[in-house]
């Protein structure tokens, strides 16, 4: 799966985006969008994705936020899941 980053950090931050795109990437319902990485003002590393139904965003959701507390617990950096709805199937996953 390909994502779109637009962010700055250290080895630390991109490990912890790395373990929680990996679990993305094997997560299901798969995303009908590309994922795109951004590092927000509060220094949290949001993960913006699109899903067919809001249904799909919540199952995600649930399952990315247990990965992103483990990944929080262990390196102290916050990734965290930004889905949304959207009726594109533009999704340029490898």
């Amino acid at each position: 799966m390909k994502t779109q980053l637009n962010l700055i950090g250290d080895a630390k931050t991109l490990d912890a985006l790395s373990r929680f795109l990996y679990a993305l990437e094997n997560a299901l319902p798969a995303p009908v969008t590309q994922p795109k990485a951004i590092c927000g003002a509060d220094n949290v590393i949001y993960v913006e994705v699109g899903y067919q139904t809001e249904e799909e965003t919540f199952i995600v959701g649930d399952l990315l936020a247990e990965v992103g507390a483990q990944i929080v617990e262990d390196s102290n950096v916050l990734v965290a899941l930004a889905p949304f709805v959207t009726t594109s199937k533009t999704s340029e996953q490898s």
